[in-house]
């Protein structure tokens, strides 16, 4: 089941508007007359009594705010609260905070410069925290905690994995060959996949090279190769990563422009397969290769290479 509703909070002057007692953080004991904020949900408001600006409003403040929106109704000749069912279906929520103009009208808070709309979906009944950090935020900066200085936006993310899809150049498996001392490596997952027997069994080291231009089967002969691998490779192998990542974008001109020209973005390897260099299947991955790619990115801009 799923349905929709809206809440709305409007700023307004207190003129003739009663106004519930103040709640949280939201009202100042020495201020005269405080203006007046409402929740309107549906065909319900109700007014709230508060001289902070809705921006300043804290998670706290909000979540009580909310808990109003939520209150069953009273009937008027009945004082006794009627039972109110609730179902915990999906519930596809909207929560507006505008400036209103004195007749109240939908035009005026629609053209308002203070309209902050969120729009996200959750099972159930929401919190003031679900609202504050939805990831699907239609518009207006994240409400920082009163008290406190504005939290930085959140980090612009950048998914790479799939051969047909934008940044396939960061993965080790795309068409870029690597010169290391002298020889060349198909791809950079042949050199990375090498680098398991370099040393101390040089032979498998050539056979990965050679073996074949795709990386998948440097990939696999690797793996059939593992008991081979050099002990220490589980404390080594990030190191080998940004060892491999730094020949092959020092070598290619069109990637490292393009890695620089992500900006502070978060690069992240959106791999179902790999919890380790990738975020996995539960999307909670360590995701290894982002990060060396995030330390590359840094570090072609200190050297400028």
């Amino acid at each position: 089941m799923h349905s929709r509703k809206t809440i709305t909070i409007v700023t307004s002057p207190a003129t003739s508007t009663k106004s519930l007692p103040s709640y949280g953080g939201l009202a100042s004991p020495t201020t005269k007359q405080a203006p007046v904020y409402r929740v309107e949900e549906r065909s319900r408001t109700i007014y709230v009594a508060s001289d902070v600006d809705p921006s300043q409003w804290d998670t706290h403040s909000l979540n009580a705010i909310f808990t109003l929106a939520e209150a069953p109704e009273v009937n008027q000749e009945d004082p006794v609260e009627q039972p109110i069912r609730r179902t915990y279906s999906s519930v596809d929520t909207q929560v507006t905070i505008a400036a209103e103009a004195p007749d109240h009208s939908d035009e005026s808070r629609a053209s308002s410069p203070r309209v902050s709309v969120y729009h996200t979906r959750r099972p159930g009944v929401r919190s003031a925290n679900a609202i504050l950090n939805s990831r699907t935020t239609v518009f207006s900066p994240e409400i920082p905690r009163r008290g406190s200085p504005s939290q930085p936006a959140a980090r612009r993310r950048i998914l790479f994995y799939h051969k047909h899809d934008p940044y396939y150049g960061f993965t080790n498996f795309s068409p870029h060959p690597v010169i290391y001392k002298g020889k060349k490596y198909p791809t950079s997952e042949h050199l990375f996949q090498s680098f398991k027997f370099q040393n101390h069994r040089p032979n498998l080291a050539e056979h990965i090279r050679t073996c074949s231009e795709r990386p998948s089967v440097a990939f696999s002969e690797a793996r059939r190769f593992q008991p081979e691998a050099r002990p220490d490779w589980k404390q080594v192998n990030i190191e080998k990563m940004d060892e491999t990542l730094f020949h092959k974008f020092t070598q290619h001109a069109d990637l490292q422009a393009e890695l620089l020209g992500t900006g502070d973005a978060e690069l992240i390897e959106d791999s179902d397969k790999d919890a380790f260099w990738g975020v996995g299947i539960d999307r909670k991955g360590r995701n290894e290769l982002g990060k060396c790619l995030e330390r590359l990115r840094t570090k072609l801009r200190g050297e400028g290479c």
